[in-house]
């Protein structure tokens, strides 16, 4: 089993929050809490579906069945990796694969940061996306707006 863990992920910016307002036509500053609730949501799910960092971050992938090679997510580079005692075991990078020192559970951990391309190129989805949250649309509409990230 895999497993993906957020230790630390940057807030979207101010900037991000102005655009989602003028996509969505609310002027009223009372709903920027609400706005900004849809904003995260919309960021997580566009970059995890798109595979691609729009909020640099720290994560951990947690891996017991894995035959030596860990898969990154979102351009992720490896900090480190440990083994089920929690003693560093050696790794290599190679491309969004890090080949582990050992077969048995590990944890790698990873950074990623931001494109300045990718985001504007998936800034409009993750509007769309938020736009769609706060007004409470449903899930199969909120997967087809997804879709649009490949």
């Amino acid at each position: 089993m895999v497993r993906l863990e957020v230790i630390e992920m940057s807030e979207p910016g101010c900037s991000a929050l102005d655009a989602l307002k003028a996509y969505a036509a609310v002027s009223d500053a009372g709903q920027d809490h609400l706005l900004s609730i849809a904003l995260r949501r919309a960021f997580g799910m566009v970059q995890s579906y798109a595979d691609t960092a729009l909020l640099a971050g720290t994560f951990r992938v947690c891996a017991d069945d894995h035959d030596g090679s860990v898969r990154l997510y979102m351009g992720g580079k490896a900090n480190e990796a440990v083994g089920a005692s929690g003693v560093g075991v050696s790794f290599v990078q190679r491309g969004d694969c890090v080949q582990v020192g050992t077969n048995g559970y590990c944890e790698v951990v990873f950074k990623t940061e931001v494109s300045s391309a990718d985001y504007d190129r998936l800034l409009p989805v993750v509007l769309k996306y938020a736009t769609a949250v706060y007004d409470g649309k449903e899930s199969r509409e909120l997967n087809q707006i997804l879709r649009e990230c490949l």
